[in-house]
């Protein structure tokens, strides 16, 4: 796991750097229930400048704090960098492929400020269709996961926040079903659709 004090000195270099970019993984959920620890990885959703133009860039940014760098399964830019000792990994990530995020998640994105860093982070509903959108396996595990953590820290979804999301991204019908069969949603939704 990744410490919050990591998590927000990696985030500064990047911001230095002068990149633009919003947090879309894991991280989203356990920076809106403020816990100490933000994941395995930190899944970053970069528009400036483009991971697929400008590799170089990066590649020259890991050069010189001495990290490493490799690949996502998606082949994008994955660093590694060492941060107080602790191993901390960005992987990151631009629409290629099967990989969509709508532009209006990046565009509306919420703003959080963890110690006086404010960055920028998709809404929990919408890390939540994306997770349901992909229909892995492992990512309905995931999704099982996160319904746990968040009714112990008693965030609450907002189901129209959910309904708005899965039109963007389609499949709105299979996104809902997927959600309510976890537990994600309570009102009669899934008739509303039908």
């Amino acid at each position: 796991m990744v410490s919050l004090k990591a998590f927000i000195e990696i985030i500064r270099k990047l911001l230095d750097e002068g990149i633009k970019f919003t947090i879309i993984g894991d991280t989203v959920i356990l920076l809106n229930t403020k816990s100490e620890d933000v994941g395995e990885d930190i899944d970053i959703f970069v528009e400036s400048p483009s991971i697929l133009e400008n590799e170089n860039f990066y590649e020259e940014i890991v050069e010189r704090n001495n990290w490493l760098y490799g690949h996502t399964w998606l082949n994008t830019p994955r660093i590694t960098a060492i941060i107080n000792n602790e191993e901390v990994n960005l992987d990151l990530y631009d629409n290629l492929y099967d990989f969509y995020i709508p532009e209006s998640f990046i565009k509306n994105a919420q703003r959080i400020d963890i110690n006086g860093l404010r960055i920028r982070a998709i809404n929990i509903e919408q890390y939540l269709v994306l997770k349901s959108y992909s229909g892995k396996e492992e990512d309905m595990l995931k999704l099982k996961e996160i319904l746990v953590i968040l009714k112990r820290n008693k965030i609450k979804i907002d189901e129209n926040k959910i309904v708005e999301a899965a039109r963007e991204l389609g499949e709105e019908s299979t996104i809902i079903r997927r959600l309510k069969e976890i537990g994600y949603l309570r009102w009669k939704i899934w008739d509303y659709l039908k």
